[in-house]
């Protein structure tokens, strides 16, 4: 398959970043080698955009990219949102009250599209969380119940972490879809995630198909973990890379190396040209 009838969607954490959050030279070469020949590349990140920078300074796309875990679209040549879906407030606060009055030590951040803005004290902010989200602020709850949320993150210690797990069940009318998420940059640590009901990465994709440069390309992902799931399942070739868990390996049509032995390089090197 020629480079230039494709497109790649590339998850970050556990995908395109090794453990150590950084884009190997090898994988950056191949990515330029593949937009230089015709290659459309894009990012398919849970990452704010302005966070996803920090982490990869000089994010190489070439096509808008999927951010916050689909809860909009962004390109990062002209620096703009697109195909933006927020979550509903009312259920939003809602649920926020509840976790902050009955989890005490709970960590809670909003993704605005200003960037990411923690509501809670700076005492409950989890060291490795707030060393993986810069650049960030705080805001008191009052302050930002009048912003539009794209998503919103929460870490609980793990001794409170079975009571955000029951204070977070399907109910009450609640207007969300609930996330588990995780990275393996300074260590592995799972967290959960509020997105607009209904949205994923598949759905940007999706939005993404009628884009005048993506039309009639084949669409390639890549992808570890559960947030993922829907996107890798509506591609039209998913890849998984060798540290992925087991349930994305089950319905991706390929497994190639592990983040660390650069696997978005494999994908571009060896699998498309084999097609």
């Amino acid at each position: 398959m020629e480079y230039a009838e494709t497109v790649i969607f590339s998850d970050l954490d556990g995908t395109l970043f090794n453990s150590h959050g950084e884009v190997s030279p090898e994988n950056t070469a191949a990515i330029e080698r593949y937009m230089a020949q015709g290659g459309k590349f894009a990012i398919s990140t849970g990452r704010q955009p302005d966070n996803a920078l920090w982490f990869w300074p000089g994010a190489i796309t070439n096509t808008p990219s999927v951010v916050l875990n689909g809860a909009a679209v962004y390109d990062f040549s002209t620096k703009e949102y697109s195909h933006c879906v927020f979550l509903e407030r009312s259920s939003l606060w809602r649920t926020l009250s509840r976790l902050m009055a009955e989890i005490p030590p709970i960590d809670i951040q909003l993704y605005l599209p200003a960037g990411i803005r923690y509501i809670t004290p700076r005492e409950n902010a989890q060291p490795q969380l707030l060393e993986l989200h810069h650049p960030s602020a705080w805001l008191t709850p009052e302050e930002a119940r009048r912003e539009n949320a794209f998503k919103c993150l929460m870490y609980a210690p793990p001794a409170w972490e079975d009571k955000l797990k029951e204070l977070l069940r399907p109910g009450d009318g609640r207007d969300f879809h609930l996330v588990p998420g995780t990275t393996d940059v300074g260590g592995i640590i799972t967290y959960y995630e509020l997105l607009p009901l209904g949205v994923s990465k598949s759905t940007a994709i999706d939005a993404l198909r009628s884009h005048p440069s993506l039309r009639g390309r084949t669409f390639f992902a890549a992808g570890d973990y559960w947030n993922d799931y829907e996107m890798l399942r509506s591609v039209d070739v998913a890849v998984a890379p060798g540290n992925a868990i087991d349930e994305i390996k089950a319905i991706c049509q390929y497994t190639t190396v592990d983040n660390n032995d650069h696997a978005i390089a494999r994908i571009i090197d060896e699998l498309i040209p084999s097609l």
